[in-house]
């Protein structure tokens, strides 16, 4: 490996370098102090929204102490190439190509996201390829809730509901109802908005073949060998901080850091307290027990987090209208109700329909909702946020700050 010298983040808009593995190609930009550096690389994965713009702070930061690589394997980042046919595993088999290839030393993967899974899945089909493992996000997508978002969100944008499926991914990703801790941007937040009610075509079926690996990956057989950090935030509802933690007590040498005042996209929320954690681990050095805005969890506490990601009640109007375009209206008592889901009873009939549900007060726009657990008293439910109005009267109604039009 050659690596470039003269890193400025406007570089990280230039065009990568490719690499062939075959049919494939491989996206990368790489940068050290020397252009002959043998040191250990740091690996950058980023996930399925993020490019290697995103990483101009990272690699600014990682820079002194280590060689950076950024990496977009195919369909993944700026890479465009279509490849529905690879699995998670077999897109994590092309980083080991990819090391192979430009005979690298045992790499340090950083995945983030989505990008998370393939470096997990790297470092443990892979593991003398693999010196240290960074991730933040990661899961294995086994809780219900989380899966029937993810293919609701498939589905809209097979109906050509781009608007409704922005609004639905960007309250899951961006916890709308911790704003004042994370204080997430609300120029950000739209920006992000934007980004999504605009996918074209092509990123729609990239977003679409990403998104059914992750539906289709029954869960990791074995687990990274090698020293493993996970990063979680705190306020995290996509990637829950209790299944990240379950991740990192599965690893032999993992450690797990609680990112304060943070959802899911933690290392760009919290700079400073993740850069605290993650450059001595990638030194070698102990992770810290303690830093501003972060803390690291002892090994036994980590089977032992609240699964709960929010306080449930009961509303102070529990009867509501469940409706179904297609079987009916039911009159129906909520007997808990949070933003991101609740449980209500009624007596429904058997073999409901998987989607097309709508909860509705008298006063207030219908609430879209996924139902999960269904028996002869009613379901449990996720919400889908499908709709701005209704998410904002529902925060309304559970809060008295009420959700931004644009959240």
């Amino acid at each position: 490996m050659r690596y470039r010298t003269d890193f400025n983040p406007s570089l990280l808009g230039t065009t990568p370098d490719v690499l062939e593995l075959g049919p494939w190609r491989l996206h990368y930009l790489a940068f050290a102090s020397s252009a002959g550096d043998s040191r250990e690389p740091v690996l950058m994965l980023g996930g399925a929204f993020q490019s290697f713009r995103s990483f101009a702070n990272e690699v600014q930061e990682l820079l002194a102490e280590h060689p950076v690589i950024l990496l977009d394997l195919p369909g993944q980042g700026g890479n465009l190439q279509e490849a529905g046919e690879l699995s998670l595993e077999q897109l994590a088999d092309l980083i080991a190509g990819f090391a192979d290839s430009l005979d690298l030393p045992p790499l340090m993967p950083i995945g983030l996201s989505y990008g998370s899974t393939l470096a997990a899945l790297f470092a443990s089909r892979h593991p003398q390829r693999c010196a240290r493992l960074l991730l933040s996000g990661i899961t294995a997508f086994g809780r219900p809730g989380s899966r029937r978002l993810l293919e609701e969100g498939l589905s809209l944008l097979a109906e050509g509901r781009q608007q409704a499926f922005a609004q639905a991914a960007l309250n899951n990703l961006l916890n709308p109802q911790q704003l004042q801790h994370t204080d997430v941007a609300p120029a950000f937040r739209k920006a992000l908005l934007r980004q999504m009610q605009r996918l074209s075509a092509a990123e729609i079926a990239r977003y679409q073949q990403n998104s059914q690996r992750l539906l289709d990956f029954t869960g990791f057989r074995q687990h990274p060998q090698c020293p493993t950090l996970v990063l979680a935030g705190e306020f995290d509802h996509f990637t829950q901080p209790w299944e990240q933690a379950l991740f990192a007590a599965a690893c032999p040498q993992g450690r797990y850091s609680l990112i304060q005042g943070a959802d899911h996209l933690a290392q760009f929320e919290r700079r400073e307290a993740c850069a605290a954690l993650y450059q001595p681990f990638l030194r070698g050095e102990p992770v810290p027990e303690q830093v501003s805005g972060g803390r690291t969890l002892a090994s036994q506490h980590l089977t032992q987090l609240e699964r709960r990601s929010e306080a449930r009640r009961r509303p102070q109007l529990p009867r509501a209208q469940l409706r179904h375009a297609e079987i009916g209206s039911w009159s129906v008592e909520v007997s808990e109700l949070g933003f991101f889901g609740g449980k209500l009873n009624a007596a429904l009939p058997t073999g409901l329909p998987a989607r097309g549900w709508q909860l509705q007060w008298s006063d207030r726009p219908a609430l879209e909702i996924l139902p999960l657990q269904h028996n002869n008293q009613g379901f449990s439910f996720v919400t889908l946020h499908s709709d701005a109005d209704a998410s904002g009267a529902l925060a309304a109604q559970l809060q008295p700050a009420p959700l931004s039009a644009c959240a």
